[in-house]
C-alpha cells in the first residue's frame, strides 16, 4: 500500500510520500484531464467525505462541501494512476512501456476547478476500504494537514478499482474559491430521515435569510455560521437556499440532501374501563 500527499496553498507547497509498490498497465486516459469520469463506487467516495468531515468536526473545524469539479479531477487522477500504471501527483501518459510527463497537479486540478485560489491533494493505493485509507491518511502528518486545513472549503473524492498492481486507487482534491461561501447540510451527508438538519454557512456576514426549495423566504435575521433548520416534510431531494449580506454585498448559496420521510404514526388513548 502506498500514500502520497501534495499541498499547494496560497503559493506554498509541501511534498510528502512514503511506502513502496509496483504497478501494471491497462488502457489509459491521456492528457491532462478533459474527461468527466463516472463514479466506480459512489458509496466509497461518500464514505470518505463523511469521514473527512467527522475528523474536521472532531478538530473543531467546519465541514467541507462536495464539489463536482474537484470530484472529476480526483476521479480522473485515480483512474489514470491505475490505467497508466504509475503513482505520482503529476499526470503521465504511458507509451511503449515508458511514462511521459503530461502536466503538473495544479494544471490538472485547474482544468476542472476554475477560480481556485488554494488547493491540495492526497492520493493512496492498495487500501481496501474508505476506513482503511482514511486511517492511513490521518496517521500521516502531511495527509492529515490537508484534511484538517482550515483554508479549504470544498472537496472532491475519487476512487478507482480494476487496474495497476495496487488495484484500488484513491484521491482527495481540496479547494477554495474566491467569493464562494458554501452552505452545507448535515456535514454534506447524502441523505437523512429527519426533517431537522444542521446547517453550516461559510463567511462573516451581518444578516441571513433562508427558504426551503422554491418556497417563500424567511425574514432576515442576524447571521450565524451554525444553524438548525427544518426541511419540508416530503420525501425526495430537498434544497435549502440562503442569502447572506453585509453592507451592499449579498451572496446566494444553497445545498441539497435526500430526505426519506415517514409521517409519524398517530397514537390514541381510549377511555379507561372501571369494573366494580
Amino acid at each position: 500500500m502506498k500514500i502520497f500527499r501534495w499541498l499547494i496553498s496560497f503559493g506554498m507547497f509541501v511534498l510528502i510520500f512514503g511506502g513502496a509498490g509496483e504497478l501494471w498497465r491497462v488502457d489509459a486516459y491521456s492528457g491532462c484531464g478533459g474527461v468527466n469520469p463516472p463514479a466506480v463506487n459512489a458509496s466509497y467516495e461518500q464514505q470518505v467525505l463523511d469521514l473527512v468531515n467527522t475528523e474536521r468536526a472532531n478538530a473543531g473545524l467546519p465541514p467541507l462541501k462536495r464539489n463536482l469539479e474537484l470530484e472529476y479531477a480526483a476521479r480522473y487522477h485515480a483512474t489514470d494512476l491505475a490505467q497508466d500504471n504509475y503513482f505520482d501527483h503529476g499526470s503521465y501518459d504511458r507509451a511503449g512501456g515508458s511514462l511521459a510527463f503530461v502536466c503538473a497537479t495544479g494544471t490538472r486540478i485547474g482544468n476542472y476547478y476554475a477560480g481556485g485560489n488554494a488547493w491540495g491533494e492526497n492520493i493512496a493505493a492498495g487500501y481496501g476500504s474508505p476506513a482503511a485509507v482514511m486511517s492511513a491518511w490521518m496517521n500521516s502528518a502531511g495527509h492529515r494537514a490537508n484534511i484538517l486545513n482550515a483554508n479549504f472549503r470544498e472537496i472532491g473524492v475519487g476512487y478507482f478499482a480494476g487496474g495497476g498492481d495496487y488495484y484500488q486507487y484513491w484521491a482527495q482534491d481540496f479547494g477554495r474559491r474566491a467569493n464562494v461561501y458554501p452552505l452545507i447540510i448535515n456535514r454534506d451527508a447524502a441523505n437523512t430521515n429527519s426533517t431537522q438538519v444542521s446547517i453550516y454557512i461559510y463567511g462573516t456576514w451581518s444578516e441571513i435569510r433562508l427558504r426551503n426549495d422554491n418556497g417563500a423566504w424567511g425574514a432576515w435575521q442576524p447571521f450565524q455560521n451554525n444553524l438548525t433548520w427544518t426541511l419540508d416534510a416530503l420525501s425526495g431531494t430537498r434544497a435549502v437556499n440562503a442569502e447572506v449580506r453585509s453592507g451592499g454585498t449579498t451572496i446566494a448559496t444553497s445545498d441539497t440532501i435526500y430526505l426519506t420521510y415517514s409521517a409519524p404514526v398517530p397514537s390514541r388513548l381510549f377511555l379507561p374501563l372501571l369494573v366494580k
